[in-house]
């Protein structure tokens, strides 16, 4: 039974027809990492990496119920659904949860039954997030969870109600907070960093000053370093949307998205 607990497939939902190098990247180091990963879809996918388990999204929310945010910076994107999904995903199977823009570092080998993640926000500090987590089926955790967003309208519902902020609500209301993970072990770089530390983009002024940071200003280095905690690495897609940048495109060979996609040739 513990050996099956660090063996457990990780699960996800794309909506769409075509994978991106960062959702190939996600799925192959998973995979590569020792996971088998189950891919829920409503549209065939020809793009795959080989070894993905293409399962049918339908058998979890019908594609009618799919829908997409109407306003504020995540205008038009069905993250908001995805998070419904999988809570009612992980309620019918159990296990972990992924984002399909995390990237495996190292096989999550924790055998708690549950197990949430943390994001680190220079205002605010560490957060919840959910991004990433694993849960037993019928968990109390995901009903309480299910239970709040039937009182939500999803329509007219902000960017992160049924996402980030319900599980930072449901895990302080169950007391719950011991389950929470640092967040250098599935979030290291923060979401307002991606940019310059995984893909490199700064001006040379700029890479020196992080190339010193260490030494110069090191209580400023929470949000901006992958240390060997880390399980995973999130590469934050809404912020890709949001600064219109190319998920296919390439970026500095030195980067960190690079030197990963040539580490499980993706390309």
């Amino acid at each position: 039974m513990e050996n099956d607990s660090i063996n457990l497939p990780v699960q996800s939902l794309w909506i769409g027809s075509q994978l991106s190098n960062v959702e190939r990247l996600c799925i192959q180091s998973f995979l590569d990492c020792g996971h088998a990963f189950h891919l829920y879809t409503y549209e065939k996918i020809n793009n795959a990496p080989i070894g993905t388990t293409i399962l049918d999204a339908r058998s979890i929310l019908p594609e009618e119920k799919i829908f997409r945010y109407k306003k504020g910076w995540a205008k038009d994107s069905v993250s908001g659904f995805a998070d419904i999904f999988r809570l009612e995903m992980i309620k019918k199977n159990g296990g972990w949860w992924v984002d399909m823009d995390i990237i495996c570092l190292k096989k999550l080998d924790f055998k708690d039954d549950l197990v949430f993640c943390s994001s680190f926000e220079p205002e605010y500090g560490s957060l919840v997030n959910n991004c990433i987590f694993k849960a037993p089926k019928d968990s109390f955790f995901l009903n309480y969870c299910l239970q709040e967003i039937e009182k939500l309208d999803v329509t007219t519902m902000d960017f992160g109600l049924a996402g980030p902020f319900l599980f930072q609500k449901a895990i302080k209301a169950l007391k719950l907070e011991k389950m929470v993970r640092p967040y250098d072990e599935f979030n290291p770089i923060s979401w307002k960093f991606i940019a310059d530390v995984v893909l490199g983009k700064m001006p040379f002024k700029e890479k020196l000053k992080e190339i010193v940071r260490p030494v110069f200003k090191p209580q400023t280095m929470k949000g901006r370093v992958v240390s060997k905690n880390a399980y995973t690495l999130h590469l934050w897609n809404e912020v890709w949307k949001a600064g219109k940048l190319d998920k296919n495109a390439s970026y500095a060979p030195s980067s960190k998205f690079e030197l990963l996609k040539k580490l499980h040739n993706i390309g």
